[in-house]
């Protein structure tokens, strides 16, 4: 993926590659409470990749809070439980790459047996992080037509997004001019960009990319416009 200085960060997620610095990965948080909306501590969050079964736990600390991160994009369920509560279960939450979701627990009281079950039929909303910017997912990724199949080029879907290279760059594996972009009015090659988290900007020639990867190994990437977390740095 990219991203800028002050304009533009490129996240790819492609398949095959375990690089970690600045995180790619998506986390869920959120606030546990009972009927009452008292905060209710030691309650046991578990989070499931449907496609994968995967699982990642957590315990809300004295405030209710939990935290699950490092999570791959996928689909998943979350779950709560503790006793004399029923069991709460949300399914279908679809996170993406970057993604940093909020999502509060109401506990009922009743039979560990029982359960309540919420299905997020719509994207979770990012309540935790001020990131502006557009996911291409992977249906995007794979079905959209692309000049080249160079996969950086679909980031022109994104709003004030803009190309600013010669056409003959979009060529596979050339990493040369495909750095010229230019985001919401920006400079021109003043853009980072990340690959499975790990820097991918090239040490020579103006900020050019060091790899650009086959189409068909990128999963999903999300382009930031604005607004990015400290850990990018710069």
């Amino acid at each position: 993926m990219f991203r800028s200085i002050r304009h533009v960060v490129v996240l790819l997620c492609v398949a095959g590659f375990a690089l970690h610095a600045q995180e790619f990965r998506a986390t869920v948080t959120g606030h546990v409470s009972d009927s009452t909306g008292a905060a209710m501590p030691k309650v046991s969050v578990q989070i499931t990749n449907l496609g994968t079964n995967e699982v990642a736990t957590a315990v809300t600390n004295n405030q209710g809070i939990y935290s699950l991160p490092f999570l791959k994009p996928g689909t998943y369920r979350l779950t709560a439980e503790a006793s004399g509560f029923k069991k709460y279960v949300k399914d279908n939450i679809i996170l993406n790459v970057g993604d940093v979701i909020g999502i509060d627990v109401a506990m009922e009281v009743g039979q560990t047996n029982e359960s309540i079950t919420v299905s997020a039929e719509t994207l979770a909303l990012q309540t935790e992080s001020a990131d502006h910017g557009l996911v291409i997912d992977q249906k995007r990724v794979t079905e959209l037509p692309l000049n080249a199949r160079n996969p950086f080029m679909l980031a022109i879907l994104a709003p004030g997004v803009n190309f600013s290279g010669n056409q003959i760059y979009q060529r596979p594996f050339d990493n040369g001019a495909i750095a010229d972009w230019t985001v919401n009015g920006g400079l021109d090659r003043k853009n980072e960009f990340l690959l499975d988290g790990a820097p991918n900007n090239a040490q020579a020639g103006g900020n050019n990319i060091a790899l650009v990867p086959p189409v068909d190994s990128v999963q999903e990437f999300k382009i930031q416009t604005n607004s990015f977390d400290a850990a990018y740095g710069k």
